[in-house]
């Protein structure tokens, strides 16, 4: 809509000026484009901060998620060699491949299924089903799946909105204090490396639930919109007729273009491929396992 409006300025601008002004019936209209070059500066290094802090939050967003991945596979590992019960161990590795996709759903509420609509009537009732199906394959093969205490725990955490990743957490420091028969300082590594999930988990729910203030975002784009449309009063002198439609068009398309990128990374959950690293967790564990065997 802000491109359109900016067009149909620069539009009207050369129209008068070129059909109407020039009949006689009015002075054309147009600005020193000095009295404008001074606000161009603020608006360059506003939308550049506004970049660099929504950048921010998507990288960020993207270490935390990757020391999940890390994580896990260092967990998964340890767990293997330290975790003394064989029912226990398989049951942590089930945990750990649990976790990543708990994650995924809690950071972003499709799942990464961006082709649910959450104003469909039935968006709840998709989610959990596209949730209980992922957790199916979790906990395949870990005895019977609807028998299986963690897996009916998972789905009903999820079901009532719970975190369902500290859920998850919880359970694995469970596995960790029954570990008696192991030294303390492994069930201590152990435990360490849970910390490091739950440490991950509270830095991406810190960045999900404090955006950056809307008093910002707003003003930076109500100062791009007013610019844009002045923009064709200030160069109409220099490109003329011709050219002052296409020029405002191509000018204003790449400063708001750098601040739609701004509002796109500012929420980094919903761009980042949370299901790719989740698959590689699951793959990763399930390597790992095989190759420890």
């Amino acid at each position: 809509p802000d491109m359109f409006v900016t067009s149909l300025v620069a539009g009207g601008l050369t129209y008068y000026n070129e059909f109407v002004a020039l009949g006689g019936v009015a002075s054309q209209i147009w600005m020193d484009g000095r009295g404008i070059a001074a606000g161009t500066t603020a608006i360059a290094l506003l939308t550049g901060f506004r970049l660099n802090a929504s950048y921010g939050r998507y990288n960020e967003g993207r270490k935390m998620v990757g020391a999940v991945n890390t994580t896990s596979r260092n967990l998964a590992t340890n767990s293997l060699m330290w975790v003394t019960m064989p029912k226990d161990r398989e049951r942590m590795l089930v945990l750990i491949k649990a976790f990543s996709v708990a994650l995924t759903f809690h950071l972003n509420k499709k799942g990464n299924y961006n082709g649910v609509r959450r104003c469909d009537p039935n968006f709840d009732e998709q989610m959990y089903a596209e949730y209980r199906a992922e957790m199916g394959d979790v906990f395949r093969g870990s005895h019977e799946r609807d028998d299986n205490e963690d897996f009916v725990r998972v789905c009903a955490w999820f079901r009532n909105g719970d975190n369902v990743p500290l859920g998850v957490a919880t359970l694995m420091r469970g596995i960790i204090a029954r570990n008696n028969d192991q030294k303390d300082a492994l069930n201590r590594e152990l435990e360490l490396h849970v910390q490091k999930l739950v440490s991950s988990l509270g830095g991406c729910e810190r960045i999900q639930k404090t955006p950056i203030p809307t008093c910002f975002t707003r003003h930076t784009s109500r100062l791009l919109f007013v610019w844009s449309n002045m923009l064709p009063f200030a160069i109409y002198p220099v490109c003329g007729p011709l050219f002052t439609l296409p020029a405002t068009i191509g000018i204003s398309y790449s400063i708001m273009g750098i601040e739609d990128m701004g509002v796109q990374l500012e929420e980094p959950f919903n761009i980042l491929p949370l299901r790719q690293y989740s698959d590689g967790v699951y793959d990763g564990v399930d390597f790992i396992a095989s190759a420890y065997s």
